[in-house]
């Protein structure tokens, strides 16, 4: 069987398909040369599915199709943040340690999915309400989680740019943690 390619069609599709504004990123991301295409691995369907099973929740499009290109690794993208499988299987328990040390327990609602934390101090998080759903962020010093992305889309798009502004490519070798 030949391995998954959730950018292999993505100039070929029908009008009918979908084909969700995370895949756009990153397929504009390789004809822009910004990333190689060997920079890119992706979660493999049974890899998916134990993220689903993790969450307790069908995986929002805009999610699923990020872990299908970029799951395991996307060169530079989110050096010093843990965002790739399997890691992300552990973040939860993480940010409940996180949040007990600062003497915050209940502070995430109890449908949060906790998919990215950046140096132990700050978390990542979205509600499974829809296929693109908002990111909420929560940091040592704050009283309560932000929501500065009104999608999981707009919060790949930030973090690309950002990274873009420090790095001519992402190709780079992931410095920090991972």
């Amino acid at each position: 069987m030949a391995a998954f390619d959730p950018l292999a069609n993505i100039g070929l599709v029908h009008e009918t398909e979908r084909v969700s504004d995370t895949a756009i990123l990153f397929s504009e991301l390789l004809r822009q040369g910004k990333i190689a295409r060997n920079c890119l691995v992706g979660c493999s369907e049974g890899e998916l599915a134990s993220v689903e099973a993790h969450f307790g929740c069908a995986l929002p499009e805009a999610y699923r199709d990020f872990l299908a290109i970029a799951g395991k690794g996307a060169g530079t993208l989110f050096a010093g943040s843990d965002i790739y499988y399997p890691t992300l299987l552990n973040l939860k328990r993480y940010a409940d340690e996180l949040l007990a040390e600062l003497a915050m327990p209940d502070l995430l609602p109890p449908d949060a999915k906790v998919f990215c934390m950046h140096q132990g101090y700050e978390l990542t998080y979205f509600l499974p309400a829809s296929n693109d759903p908002p990111v909420f962020q929560f940091h040592e010093g704050q009283a309560q989680p932000t929501r500065p992305w009104n999608s999981m889309t707009a919060y790949f798009a930030d973090t690309v740019e950002q990274h873009l502004s420090f790095y001519p490519s992402l190709d780079q070798a992931e410095r920090g943690g991972g």
